[in-house]
């Protein structure tokens, strides 16, 4: 895959990760807890879909897959977070965040160009990625500095590593540190990225990838 363009990934990974840093550095204190909120339509942008199941439009929390070569030693150190760290509170949340920092977030590491979420149900977004395997993801980068539209193909996993991979990310943060799951394990959708545009009132639309 061809460079993703460096303001895109400033303006994303690299805005994900100083959130990451900052919560390792200072914890839940109310500055961070405002960036948080700030940074939220960053995490879950808006998934557009079209097909059987007319136009969607749904937010989605995501994240990145990791490269290839990172990839089994990234899985296996998931497994062993989980193993070691289930239900241990603030030992596993800062366990889960320095494992992001680590992998998701290195630029050694990261995929930038395969984001990952979770298909919490088999309703319009479903039926119309199993349709045509395609969607758009809206990213909104806060406070008002800019936003991208995200074209993709997508692949969803109903089992394997991918599938693996994408429910023990989920759980750093959501269920490891209370040592217990507010639902089951979802299919795995991975979003390559096929083009990008930039959708900032300086912009208005420009296709800046490939």
């Amino acid at each position: 895959m061809t460079q993703l363009p460096t303001k895109f990934l400033e303006d994303t990974l690299e805005t994900r990760k100083r959130l990451v840093e900052l919560l390792l550095e200072k914890g839940m204190v109310p500055e961070v807890d405002c960036e948080l909120v700030k940074t939220s339509y960053l995490l879950s942008p808006i998934v557009a879909t079209y097909g059987p199941a007319g136009i969607n439009a749904a937010p989605f929390m995501v994240s990145y897959l990791v490269k290839d070569q990172c990839f089994e030693e990234a899985l296996n150190e998931l497994r062993t977070i989980e193993e070691n760290y289930w239900g241990k509170g603030m030992l596993a949340l800062l366990k889960g965040l320095r494992f992001i920092l680590d992998y998701v977030y290195n630029e050694k590491c990261s995929d930038p160009g395969r984001m990952v979420s979770h298909a919490m149900s088999k309703r319009h977004t479903w039926i119309n990625i199993m349709s045509n395997k395609q969607a758009t993801l809206a990213i909104l980068i806060p406070p008002d500095k800019g936003a991208y539209e995200v074209r993709t193909t997508v692949e969803i996993y109903e089992s394997g590593p991918i599938f693996e991979y994408v429910n023990l990310l989920h759980d750093l943060m959501h269920a490891i540190p209370e040592g217990k799951r507010s639902h089951t394990w979802y299919p795995a959708m991975v979003f390559t990225v096929q083009e990008i545009y930039d959708n900032s009132y300086q912009k208005l639309g420009e296709k800046i990838y490939p």
